[in-house]
């Protein structure tokens, strides 16, 4: 062999080299516009990263999407306010009852494995286990054999949860409640797990499972490729769903705060943002209806309430509470800061909702003298530091807390902003660590029930609120299958509410929705966006 070929066989192979290794360290980063040409994705920009991709917990928005996504839930709320089947086909009853839930004959694991009655029945053993902290267990508290945070403290199988055959399963509940109910509590916070997967771990080391960080066996449309923790997540598409492949290759969700959202929106780089977890700042909403490589609104229904949580443990006052939600000045909050494109709200039903007390409205408005009033009533000492914990991320949010910071400094409270990124807050927040924490609760319009933030025990009840009186209601409002019945409780719930004040709301924002014109099917809505992510598609 001459010099001259082998010095061209050396760099050929040490290009080839290079290719290689290039290859290998691509791993799950986003691709740019050139590599993607061959294939059809979908980048959505939000300003949450998920703390996991665990289907049992329920406090973690991004968390709740992601997992809606890799593992169907029998039914999902869609943005026609409705109920739509996922992993179930039929959910029956003719005594409000007992529930007959048939599964999609089609439905298979990634592995190819048939999803069962079987799994559904290991996934409630999971759920209502009480060494398993799971936070989506109180919507099953109406299921005959679970107490009311919906753990089997008996032990055994579940006495109102049996297998018909491989794909029926049973479920009895105390008492009659309305099919609403059952999907809302039931339906939709049911996300089946691999029985064959899963089995052999040990309940109380469930949740420190590396399947609860990157689960490997799925069931829905895309499957987990990759996370980079608050950079990205990236999804492949399940070709053998059972609903149909997916018309897309590739699924990102990229994490970035507001402003990072509205260039991203510009350069391209992503198509559109998630209403509840990537709002757009309100000082780039022109800016970004100008943008011509996109359409955006800010029509349809609000999801969230910002609420302020008031830890009951270091302010046990409620004349304390009172004159924190006195304080504030939620109508400025909405004019000034929202733009008007916003509302003011006080209970933890938005002002549009059926079930809102409106006898109540306005529960604590704006009364800086008021408010100074009930802290000298109080005795309140106010040399003592109240610790605001605010996750960051939502920049409006954190324009709020300032806002809010100074309401009450306003009528002598010394107040200290503790910021933290959203995961943090919430471990800080559940673990008792803070004195107020604002925090976005999203709510469902299907159905009125708000146990999982005010129920003793629960993990939501972040304020640590423990009212038997209050328990009882959300059980009996669960059950009311007649409506003016249910509307009675609910009326009385939220007089409890308003009287000891755990938590007030404060206000709901309108977001803007922005998406690439690119993009043919698939959309920012409030409910139900990643419903059919099988039908999305692009230009």
């Amino acid at each position: 062999m001459n010099g001259n070929l082998r010095n061209k066989l050396a760099t050929g192979l040490l290009l080839l080299a290079l290719t290689l290794n290039l290859a290998a360290c691509g791993g799950g980063a986003p691709a740019n516009s050139s590599e993607s040409k061959a294939k059809k994705v979908i980048s959505v920009g939000m300003m949450n990263a998920p703390s996991g991709f665990n289907p049992l917990e329920w406090s973690d928005l991004a968390q709740n999407v992601c997992t809606a996504i890799l593992f169907k839930p029998l039914v999902e709320f869609g943005d026609e306010m409705k109920h739509e089947y996922a992993l179930a086909s039929s959910i029956e009853t003719k005594d409000n009852q007992t529930f007959i839930v048939k599964l999609n004959s089609k439905a298979n694991w990634t592995d190819g494995k048939p999803i069962t009655a079987d799994d559904v029945l290991f996934t409630m053993g999971l759920i209502s286990n009480p060494k398993v902290p799971a936070t989506v267990a109180s919507g099953f508290n109406i299921i005959e054999g679970l107490n009311g945070n919906g753990k089997n403290i008996q032990g055994g199988p579940i006495a109102g949860v049996k297998k018909i055959d491989d794909k029926t399963i049973s479920f009895k509940t105390k008492a009659p409640v309305s099919m609403i109910a059952f999907k809302e509590g039931i339906g939709t916070r049911l996300k089946t797990m691999p029985a064959h997967i899963l089995k052999d771990v040990a309940p109380e080391r469930l949740y420190q499972h590396p399947f609860m960080q990157k689960p490997t066996v799925s069931s829905g449309p895309f499957k987990l490729a990759a996370y980079q923790k608050g950079q990205f997540v990236h999804f492949v598409a399940n070709k053998s769903y059972f609903k149909g492949a997916p018309k897309l290759d590739e699924l990102y969700f990229k994490t970035m705060p507001g402003p990072n959202i509205t260039a991203q929106l510009q350069s391209g780089e992503i198509d559109m943002n998630d209403p509840s977890l990537g709002m757009i700042p309100f000082e780039d909403t022109d800016k970004v209806r100008a943008m011509t490589n996109l359409t955006a609104d800010s029509t349809g229904p609000q999801s969230a309430i910002q609420t302020l949580m008031i830890n009951l443990e270091t302010i046990p006052d409620v004349r304390i509470r009172k004159a924190i939600s006195h304080a504030i000045n939620r109508q400025m909050i909405v004019d000034k800061l929202l733009k008007g494109d916003g509302a003011v709200v006080e209970l933890p039903y938005l002002p549009s909702s059926p079930y809102q007390n409106k006898s109540l409205v306005p529960v604590t408005p704006y009364d800086p003298a008021k408010a100074k009033l009930l802290l000298q009533e109080a005795g309140w000492d106010t040399g003592r530091t109240i610790r605001f914990a605010v996750p960051t991320g939502n920049k409006v949010r954190e324009q709020v807390a300032d806002i809010i910071v100074d309401n009450l400094k306003s009528v002598g409270l010394n107040v200290q902003i503790q910021k933290y990124d959203f995961v943090t807050s919430m471990a800080k927040a559940k673990k008792g660590d803070y004195d107020i924490y604002i925090i976005g609760l999203t709510v469902y319009p299907a159905t009125p029930d708000i146990s999982r933030i005010l129920q003793t025990g629960e993990p939501l009840n972040l304020s640590k609120y423990d009212n038997p009186e209050m328990n009882a209601l959300f059980l009996a409002g669960k059950s009311a299958v007649d409506p003016v019945k249910q509307q009675e409780i609910y009326n009385k719930i939220q007089e409890l509410f308003a009287r000891d004040l755990p938590c007030p709301s404060i206000y709901a924002q309108n977001t803007l929705k922005a998406i690439a014109k690119r993009v043919k099917v698939g959309k920012p809505q409030s409910y139900g966006m990643y419903n059919n992510l099988e039908l999305w598609d692009v230009q």
